[in-house]
This record gives structure tokens, sequence and C-alpha cells, in this order.
């Protein structure tokens, strides 16, 4: 077939066999990247819904992606089809070669100008892991006592930030940005212990520079207990979109040095 690629003498049969090929391979490939990313990241829990959701758009890309590729083999060799009738054309495989360069940079430039609107960052030091869609945060850290913490060691009874720093992708109405926030904390076996589902109500409005970056006090204190580990969610969305981040980790409570 490679020879038949090169000469630019592809039938219906060859081209729909290619098709199939690059259908595979590109599949292959976004489910081999979303099997690793859940491998690298196996702590964190992801929802089922989004999941799906997550699996159908990455399917469809990739098939798009190839559907794409092979229309623009088809357009080739129609042009190489036709510059051969007219004869005006010595050597053909330069109207093959054209078209691959051409491919390779529309992937190039495409790769390049697509903004990533979802994702997942993960602090190996405290834990800490941030999954975005819409909304993206170009960093995410804890601080206590006014200095950004690499560990997640918390005196029982102290208070500590967590900050999503350079976040680009609201939406603006008005002039202003309207987020919410909720915090969740629970223990080892699943029992909740605070449950705020929006922290920032009544004062949800922000203008666009001040909601850049967005904190959430986490306090520890009854009933958690010294030497203890306790799960923390806390999650920003756009209320005038779907967008959101999602901030997990786990703190220890310790006795005051």
């Amino acid at each position: 077939m490679f020879n038949n690629f090169i000469n630019g003498t592809l039938n219906a049969k060859m081209h729909w066999q290619l098709f199939r090929m690059l259908l595979l391979v590109t599949n292959a490939t976004g489910l081999f990247i979303y099997g690793f990313l859940h491998f690298l990241f196996f702590e964190f829990p992801f929802e089922s819904a989004n999941e799906a959701m997550m699996l159908l758009k990455l399917c469809g890309v990739a098939s798009c992606f190839a559907a794409g590729i092979s229309m623009l083999l088809i357009l080739s060799d129609l042009a190489e089809f036709i510059i051969r009738r007219k004869k005006t054309m010595l050597a053909p495989v330069y109207v093959k070669t054209f078209s691959i360069a051409l491919v390779a940079l529309i992937i190039i430039l495409n790769a390049c100008n697509v903004p990533v609107t979802a994702g997942i960052k993960k602090d190996f030091n405290t834990g800490l892991t941030s999954s975005y869609s819409g909304m993206v945060p170009g960093k995410v850290f804890l601080v206590m006592n006014n200095e950004v913490l690499n560990h997640t060691d918390i005196p029982l009874g102290e208070s500590f930030l967590l900050v999503n720093d350079n976040i680009k992708g609201l939406q603006v109405k008005n002039g202003k940005v309207t987020v919410g926030c909720s915090l969740r904390i629970s223990d080892q076996l699943g029992k909740v212990l605070l449950d705020e589902k929006d922290l920032f109500a009544g004062h949800e409005e922000f203008t666009e520079k001040d909601a850049q970056m967005l904190k959430c006090t986490v306090s520890t204190g009854q009933p958690m207990k010294w030497d203890e580990k306790y799960n923390v969610l806390v999650v920003f969305w756009d209320k005038n979109d779907k967008s959101k981040i999602e901030n997990n980790f786990t703190i220890r409570c310790i006795d005051i040095p």
C-alpha cells in the first residue's frame, strides 16, 4: 500500500483500508494516553459521568482527526489525477510529497493553536491534585503563615489557604465574573466532617482581575484528632458557565510543634 500511496495509485478500497487504519491508530493512541493519565493519577477520584463524557469526546476528536487526514489524501489523489489527465506534470510524486508536507503543517499548526481547557495538575510534594475543565489554573498551591507548603502536616487548630493562581477561562458578564466555592472535609472512613456548598454565596461577583487568584481557607479543629488524616475537596466553579476546578488533597493533623 505504501508504494501505491507514493505513486498516487490508491483505489477506493485502499483509501477505505487506510481510513480504518488511521481510525484504529488515532483512537488507540488517545486511549493509551487516557489510560496512562489514570495510572499516573490513580489516587484522584474520577466521576463516572465526567469519565464517560471525556471518553466520548476523546473518541470523537480521534475519529475526526483520522477522517480529516483521509479526506486530505483523497483530495490530493484527485488533484494528482486531474494534473495527470492534463499532462502538465512529469513528476507526479511531487504532488504526493507536497500533500504529506501540507498535512504535517496543518497538524503542527493546530497543535500549537488549540488552547488546553481541560486537564490535571499534580503537586508531588503535597499530593495536591487539581482537575480542571473550562477554567484553567496556572498554579495551585497551599499556604500557611504566608509560606508556601511542601507538605500537608497541619497543626491541629491551625488554618491554611488553598490557592488557585493565574486562572483563565472565566466567563465575563457586564464586566464581572461570578464564582462559587465548595469545601468538603472527610475522614479516612468517608465520614463527612464539613460540607460547605458555597462559601462565596452572597459575595460571588468579582472583577476579572481579582478572580485570577481564588482562595479557600481551610480550618482544622474538633472533631479532628491528632495524627489522623483527612481528605479535603475544594471546588471552584463558574456560575456563568459549566467550567470548574476541583482540588483534592489529604492533610495530616499534628500536634503544635
